[in-house]
């Protein structure tokens, strides 16, 4: 058992759809070869940044992972932070960096063996978003074992539940199918703000799960993320913004394979943002 780390990134064009993770840097090695002397995935850290070349978007990420040199990986979807930036001459802020989205994991592997990464932006095109995957071998193991998530635009209207049925490429992935406990609940929503004026906007997103899926009766209520915004978002101050996503250390029963439903709302005001909810299973 010895400790090792890699990563892989690439450019991304377009939102809703793949691109495949094959960069270092100058060079392409492809996907991912699994050391042979390691015999789990203990971290993986997903990072976003990105050539901004329009006004405010709102943008959510994920990578997944999939492959033969995984042991017992199912969904492989990990949602990375956050991401609101701003481009456009009147609009564009400072410089803002954070860190990325934690997983500790544990997830066994077949040493020599391949698993190839693909890296994913929904919400809005910001111009060029650019991703980074950071996976650790053999370090301190966490319990995560897989993960999966849904997204979807919410804040049209103030106050009002809108069932989150995308993933990745796909808009209609429809329900959460659970693999294993819940263990963890991270949740979130990248603002989108269309610019008010005469005063700023509330941005609170909630989020709630339901469905027959759930072992227990409850209200399974989690919130993201939240704060004031600005007068005039589309003309005043510091638009770019990178954050992680809210965790909640979970402890959740589940019937396996029945339906989760997944749901978010923007509590007391309209303003657009792009939701997201992962759930983390060990």
């Amino acid at each position: 058992m010895t400790y090792d780390t890699d990563f892989r990134e690439c450019p991304l064009a377009a939102v809703d759809t793949l691109y495949p993770m094959t960069q270092k840097g100058a060079n392409t090695p492809g996907a991912f070869v699994v050391p042979t002397t390691v015999k789990r995935i203990t971290a993986i850290k997903v990072m976003i940044s990105g050539i901004v070349t329009d006004v405010v978007t709102g943008t959510t990420c994920a990578v997944n992972l999939r492959g033969s040199g995984l042991i017992g990986v199912g969904e492989g979807w990990f949602p990375g932070p956050l991401c609101s930036q701003s481009g456009a001459a009147a609009t564009s802020g400072g410089f803002d960096y954070a860190e990325g989205e934690l997983y500790k994991t544990n997830i066994p592997v077949n040493p020599g063996g391949q698993f190839e990464a693909y890296a994913i932006v929904n919400g809005e095109d910001m111009g060029t978003a650019h991703m980074l995957l950071w996976v650790e071998y053999d370090g301190e193991a966490g319990i995560i074992t897989d993960v999966d998530y849904r997204e979807g635009d919410i804040g049209a209207a103030a106050n009002t539940r809108v069932a989150l049925i995308a993933r990745g490429d796909n808009a209609a992935a429809n329900n959460f199918k659970p693999k294993g406990k819940i263990i963890e609940v991270r949740v979130g929503a990248a603002l989108d703000p269309t610019g008010d004026a005469a005063a700023g906007l509330v941005f609170a997103p909630a989020f709630d799960l339901s469905g027959p899926g759930l072992m227990a009766a409850g209200n399974y209520d989690f919130l993201g993320p939240a704060g004031p915004t600005q007068p005039d978002t589309d003309v005043a101050g510091n638009q770019s913004v990178i954050q992680p996503l809210s965790k909640h250390l979970t402890n959740i029963d589940v019937k396996v394979g029945s339906d989760i439903i997944a749901s978010a709302q923007n509590i007391e005001s309209i303003n657009p943002s792009h939701a997201i909810v992962a759930l983390c299973y060990g």
